[in-house]
This record gives structure tokens, C-alpha cells and sequence, in this order.
């Protein structure tokens, strides 16, 4: 009788701890695993499953490729279409190859607004400053320049299209200042023509090339360069599409430091690259 009392109270304990058991595991508990309960969201509602936000910059960047693309199709220059290349004295309407953003390292990675003397300073590596320095440098000199578009605008152009090419901006900045007289002209290139370097000016009254925008004839001065300073071209918009006299650099990469565009990029053109450094001096140390 004892004994059966015991099976009996036994039996009701373990009856008691599976209610237990059940209870605490939902009332549905079973030894397999349970299926997640997903919970619909409500219409407005943020879900903290979705992808993590972009940053400021992320979104700095996409926002500037969105603006590089409404104004390559509204110069035409969709990335299908065939490149035309123009005489140096007609206006340039060629279709850029395709834009791609690539990053030229420049020599050790080096990020810098050093300033060299004797025309030593290298043409290669990405400035460290901003588009802001370059455009309050030259309204300090001259605050009504003849450019088609603002200095701020101008100035991110060179800022950017140098730092794809792993070309120094200020470098850029300082010959386009050289070159056009500040943006106040005078010469033989006129504001209109989006030549901000001379390119095809070699003389005698002779205008050089007409680009159709602002940020086309940035484009064309970065692409002229780097067929001065490379071997071959470390992006692929550098080339004859974007700059028709291009391929009529010889030898390339011939130019490392300013003072090697003495007798290249000017002619005679002694002491050109210092004083494209003198004005790169005075824009960094401006601050």
C-alpha cells in the first residue's frame, strides 16, 4: 500500500513539473526548435531590420555622381555615343568616355599641400585642401572673374577631377590662374571658350579650343596633364575624347616636377613652372 502511494505521488509530481514546463515555454512548448514570431510593421513605421543608413559622405558622393551624369547628358556626351574630336580652333563637342571613378595613388600615397622651390614640385599626388581655399585664393585677387561658371563650382571641378587623375589640385588651380590672367583674360583665349590652360593657343592670335562646358574644359586640362606627367593614363576619361591634342603629347610621362613643362607645356616657357609654384606657394600658405 505504501509503495503504491509512493508510484502515485510520484506520478502527480511529474505531472506537475510538465505543467510547469509547458507554462513557461509559452503554453505550446515542444522539443523542437520554435519559429520567430515576425510582427508586421506598421505603415510609417522605421523597421530595425532595414540596411544601416549612408553616411554624410556616402551621400555627398552619390549626390555628385548624380550631378556628373545630369551634365554629361546635358552636353550630350552619354557614354555610348562616339567621340568626335574637332580641330584646335572649332568648339569641342566629343563625347567623354565613360565615367568612372578610379583612384591614382599618388607617389607613397602621399596626400599633401607642400610647396617645393626651384619648379621641384612633383605634379603627381592629391591635394589636401579644399575647393573653398582654391575659389577665396583667386576672389582675393580678382573677386569678378570672367569664368562661364562661379569659382566655387570651377574650383570642385579641379578638385575632383584631379584627385581621380592622382594630379595636385592646387598645382592645376595655379596654372589655370597663370594661364587665364586670374580669370580677367586679355589674350588670345576668351572666357566662353571653357579653356582654361591654353590648349591649342599656340600662338599668333590663335584661340585654341572651344569646350562646350566649364567642367568639360576642367576635364580637358586634367586629361592634358596626365599625358604629360603619365605613361599611360590612369583613368578612362583621360584621353582624346576629353582633350583632342592628347595624343600629341610625346614623350609621355616626361613631366614629374612643374619646372619639366618649361619648353613642353609653354614654349620657350623658361621659369613657367616656377611661377606656377609661386602662386601654388601663396595659395597654401593663405590658408
Amino acid at each position: 500500500m505504501r509503495r503504491n502511494k509512493i508510484i502515485v505521488l510520484m506520478w502527480s509530481i511529474a505531472a506537475a513539473l510538465t505543467c510547469l514546463c509547458a507554462s513557461g515555454c509559452g503554453g505550446g512548448a515542444s522539443t523542437a526548435p520554435t519559429a520567430a514570431i515576425l510582427l508586421p510593421v506598421p505603415p510609417g513605421a522605421v523597421s530595425l531590420s532595414t540596411e544601416p543608413t549612408l553616411s554624410p559622405s556616402e551621400i555627398r558622393r552619390a549626390q555628385s555622381a548624380a550631378k556628373h551624369a545630369r551634365i554629361m547628358a546635358e552636353q550630350g556626351r552619354s557614354t555610348d555615343s562616339t567621340a568626335t574630336v574637332e580641330t584646335p580652333t572649332t568648339t569641342l563637342g566629343a563625347t567623354a568616355a565613360p565615367h568612372v571613378t578610379a583612384s591614382a595613388p599618388a607617389p607613397d600615397g602621399a596626400v599633401t599641400d607642400v610647396v617645393l622651390t626651384d619648379g621641384q614640385t612633383p605634379l603627381m599626388g592629391v591635394w589636401s585642401g579644399t575647393p573653398e581655399r582654391l575659389a577665396s585664393y583667386l576672389l582675393g585677387v580678382c573677386p569678378s572673374p570672367r569664368f562661364t561658371v562661379p569659382a566655387p563650382v570651377l574650383a570642385e571641378y579641379y578638385v575632383r577631377y584631379c584627385a581621380e587623375a592622382g594630379l595636385r589640385a592646387d598645382l592645376l588651380w595655379a596654372q589655370m590662374l597663370h594661364e587665364t590672367g586670374y580669370g580677367r583674360y586679355g589674350g588670345s583665349v576668351y572666357p566662353e571658350q571653357n579653356n582654361y590652360a591654353g590648349i591649342g593657343a599656340t600662338g599668333g592670335g590663335e584661340p585654341g579650343v572651344t569646350f562646350v562646358t566649364a567642367e568639360a574644359g576642367v576635364m580637358a586640362h586634367v586629361a592634358h596633364m596626365v599625358a604629360y606627367v603619365y605613361v599611360s593614363s590612369p583613368v578612362p576619361w583621360a584621353n582624346s575624347a576629353v582633350d583632342p591634342r592628347f595624343d600629341m603629347v610625346t614623350p609621355r610621362g616626361a613631366a614629374s616636377v612643374l619646372t619639366h613643362l618649361d619648353g613642353r607645356w609653354a614654349v620657350p616657357g623658361t621659369g613657367y613652372g616656377m611661377r606656377i609654384e609661386e602662386i601654388a606657394r601663396d595659395i597654401n600658405s593663405a590658408g
